[in-house]
């Protein structure tokens, strides 16, 4: 149900965007998958000041070949979401994605994933979804081990057409 009442006028809607693409040290204990998606998503949700928009789901691979799970948590200002596999004779790894129209603490991300799924060799791509033309949207390329950051480097990108702003159109490459 989508409510009436107007936006708080001290929101900052920051739209930030974090993706971790990670070996774990070690295989996750499958017969506790939900055990273990639950607190690393209740462990997010606290650390990054989010809230639930809905119930946390899960879901156990249905190709066995690279068993594991994937879960989504909708939160109020997006989503938490993420794939653990495990692909005989090779590190298990995870995939996680946090969008938030809040600010996202990547490196809070990092920790906490650490601390409870014991990561390896990473690699992130923190993303600032600018859409205003004096905002630049920008891009930080992260790789570390661990909860340690090894490499950081930015990207900053303006965009070479103009941003349409709303309630105006654009008609044939013409403003």
């Amino acid at each position: 149900m989508l409510h009436s009442r107007p936006p708080d006028p001290g929101l900052e809607l920051t739209h930030e965007h974090f993706i971790l693409d990670a070996y774990l040290e070690r295989p996750l204990d499958a017969s506790r998958y939900e055990l273990i998606t639950h607190t690393l998503v209740n462990h997010l949700l606290a650390a990054l000041g989010m809230k639930m928009l809905g119930p946390l789901s899960i879901y156990p691979a249905s190709d066995l070949r690279a068993p594991g799970w994937s879960f989504i948590q909708p939160i109020t200002t997006s989503h938490i979401s993420g794939h653990y596999f495990e692909k005989p004779g090779k590190h298990p790894h995870v995939r996680i994605d946090a969008y938030s129209c809040n600010s996202v603490d990547w490196r809070k991300i990092i920790r906490i994933v650490h601390q409870e799924l014991a990561l390896g060799a990473w690699r992130g791509t923190f993303i600032n979804r600018a859409i205003d033309e004096t905002d630049p949207r920008s891009m930080l390329q992260l790789a570390g081990t661990g909860d340690r950051v090894t490499e950081e480097s930015t990207v900053v990108a303006r965009p070479s057409a103009p941003v349409l702003k709303p309630g105006k159109r654009l008609l044939a490459g013409v403003r």
